[in-house]
Order: C-alpha cells, then structure tokens, then sequence
C-alpha cells in the first residue's frame, strides 16, 4: 500500500511518499511544495489541489495523513491569524481533494 504523509506550513507544504512493506519503509518520494508567491489565495489552492492531485495518479496512493506545521509564534497575531486560515483553506482542500479520489485517512 502506498501512503502520503503531509506537513502544512505557512509558506510551503512538506510530503512523503512511500510504500509499507511488512513494517518496513521505503520512500518513494519526498519534497516540499513552495507556494509561488505571485499566486493569489484561490490560484495558490488550485496549484496545490492539481499537483497532490497528479500525486495521487502517479502513485497510486491508498492513504493520506494531514498535519499541520508549527507556526511562527513570535509574528503578531494578525499576522498569524492570517496565517492560520490559509493553512486551514490548504488542509479543507487537500481533504475533499483525497475524499473525492477514494483515498482513505491513516491515522
């Protein structure tokens, strides 16, 4: 069974691919995903739903695991506010993208 396992941060997302087998690890994949900096927030989600979309095909990923990244605790409140609500917009994203291809939670 192939698995992703993804770290949302405030300005970019960290994944790994990899397959199990019986209780051994092997990493078919792993990279971070930048934000462009140029992109809107809707263009940003978009750009971020296509290519975990493509990941998806690619491997052949059965099961996913979202979470969230620490965030930078010394900013000022609205700006980590700000921050916060986009990662929550990339993590409802990446949910329903995973619901829509069947692929299941790992917990």
């Amino acid at each position: 069974m192939v698995y992703i396992d993804i770290n949302i941060l405030s300005d970019k997302i960290e994944f790994s691919i990899f397959r199990n087998f019986s209780n051994n690890k092997k990493i078919l994949k792993r990279n971070e995903i930048i934000f462009p900096i140029c992109y809107s927030s809707p263009q940003r989600l978009n750009y971020i739903r296509n290519l975990m979309g493509s990941f998806i095909e690619e491997y052949n990923i059965g099961h996913y695991k979202v979470n969230i990244g620490n965030l930078n605790r010394d900013e000022d409140i609205k700006v980590l506010i700000d921050e916060m609500r986009e990662v929550v917009k990339i993590e409802g994203v990446l949910e329903e993208l995973f619901i829509s291809k069947g692929v299941k939670t790992w917990r």
